[in-house]
């Protein structure tokens, strides 16, 4: 299992994937959340963590905490990782150039335009929800060697 955070300077992305890449769970919490997040992620508290999840997948993963979780190194990330560290999780912080454009890709393929916005070009559609959690996501597809936005099923 693969843990990502894409840091925001009021809010977080979070993805919980397979060693694979494949999506198991992902949601944004505000930054304040971030102390009561570290500790469920420590605690293997996957209640917590599927409770204010957005994105859920049937992708089966032994859900064991791989000791160490990626941060992007971009807006907001020295302060993220101070948290996380003093919360007691390693942090092994990536680039993160373009993760919010791949984490709108990944947004509209997971959820195709409908009706007329299918007309509109996918890169002028601005998804109605932050995607901070599929940008944190695309960072660990990025790290995995997937960088293709690979699909996920949905839990319907």
């Amino acid at each position: 299992m693969l843990i990502a955070v894409d840091p925001g300077t009021d809010k977080f992305g979070w993805a919980v994937t397979t060693d694979s890449g494949d999506l198991l769970l992902s949601g944004v919490s505000a930054l304040g959340e971030l102390e009561a997040w570290a500790a469920a992620v420590l605690e293997g508290d996957f209640t917590y963590l599927d409770e204010s999840a957005i994105e859920r997948s049937d992708a089966e993963d032994s859900r064991t905490f791989p000791g160490f979780v990626i941060v992007g190194s971009g807006t907001g990330s020295a302060a993220c990782v101070k948290r996380l560290v003093s919360a007691g999780l390693r942090v092994e912080q990536v680039p993160e150039e373009y993760s919010s454009e791949r984490g709108r890709a990944i947004y509209w393929q997971i959820h195709p335009p409908r009706g007329l916005q299918r007309l509109i070009p996918r890169g002028l559609l601005v998804p109605p929800r932050s995607v901070d959690d599929l940008a944190a996501w695309s960072l660990v597809l990025r790290r995995v060697g997937r960088d293709d936005s690979a699909r996920i099923r949905r839990k319907d």
